[in-house]
């Protein structure tokens, strides 16, 4: 291979980002015929098909996801030199797309973010909520956050929390009704609050420590929350136990609002780490993000 079929590259990536031949070619500004043309001659040329089409959906093949893969950091690289040398300087403007949960960014962003705005004006932070594990190269995200033991070998990641220990909880009204749990056994006798990924649609697992090491309870209960927010104040209300990190009711435990149980099996989370590809380890917008996000986690510590 000669030369390098670019323009055959920015069709397959502009089809892959925008779900269709028709929508690539506008957002090309390009006749479609010209956008199936370029994919069609790519093709020919690799010898393999990149996308299995139907007349409704456009869908990467297992070569094509190699391709996507290996060729959409290279062809940002490309794009940021370019817009390097025009600019002919370090520009701060820009948007970074972040995927992560939104636990993760109760947790570790949300409180730094009036400071960095304050700071850096002229960069959008374009932040896709989901605790699912996304490919974040080939979703198009410059990085995400995600629990350490969660980030593949292969991505720089920062630390941005200390390690955070998770929490059994619940008014003290109800405990003084139903009594309170001494084992995490005896979490299968009371109503529990459970809570429901929003992407995902899977419940949360109840993990313990025990002399047989990390156990999962499977509770029960008859309220499921999609939202951290709703389930401590169902815990408040008395409607059931919940369970959480607990620095996320560190305030409701301090007051008396509500009670921590079981805490000798409890367990402690790696905390949330932000992760990238090295291929983005250049994007100074992102650099500058994470530079910024480091300087306010060095002096953070957990509350046991």
């Amino acid at each position: 291979m000669d030369r390098l079929p670019f323009a055959g590259l920015e069709v397959f990536l502009a089809v892959q980002r925008h779900g269709s031949l028709t929508a690539a070619a506008t957002a090309l500004g390009i006749r479609p015929p010209s956008v199936s043309y370029q994919l069609k001659t790519l093709e020919q040329r690799l010898g393999v098909d990149l996308f299995v089409r139907t007349t409704r959906t456009v869908k990467l093949t297992e070569a094509g996801r190699l391709l996507l893969a290996k060729s959409q950091p290279a062809v940002a690289d490309l794009f940021e030199a370019l817009h390097d040398a025009q600019a002919n300087t370090t520009s701060r403007k820009g948007t970074i797309r972040i995927t992560l949960p939104f636990d993760a960014y109760e947790m570790a962003i949300s409180k730094k973010l009036a400071a960095f705005q304050e700071l850096y004006p002229d960069i959008v932070l374009d932040l896709s909520f989901n605790e699912a594990t996304e490919d974040i190269i080939a979703e198009g995200f410059h990085a995400g956050v995600r629990q350490g033991d969660l980030i593949a070998d292969d991505m720089i990641a920062i630390r941005l929390c200390p390690p955070a220990r998770e929490a059994v909880f619940a008014s003290p009204s109800y405990f003084d009704r139903h009594g309170r749990p001494e084992r995490p056994e005896d979490l299968m006798h009371h109503t529990c609050i459970r809570y429901r990924y929003i992407s995902s649609k899977r419940f949360a697992e109840w993990q313990f420590n025990g002399a047989q090491g990390l156990t999962t309870i499977n509770v029960k209960g008859n309220l499921i929350v999609n939202s951290t927010t709703a389930l401590i104040s169902a815990a408040r209300d008395g409607l059931g136990i919940g369970w959480l990190y607990r620095r996320s009711v560190e305030e409701d435990l301090r007051t008396g609002r509500l009670e921590h149980v079981l805490a000798s099996h409890s367990v402690e989370r790696p905390g949330y780490f932000l992760y990238y590809p090295r291929a983005h380890a250049r994007l100074e917008i992102l650099r500058v993000f994470i530079d910024f996000m480091k300087d306010r986690s060095r002096a953070k510590t957990d509350t046991p």
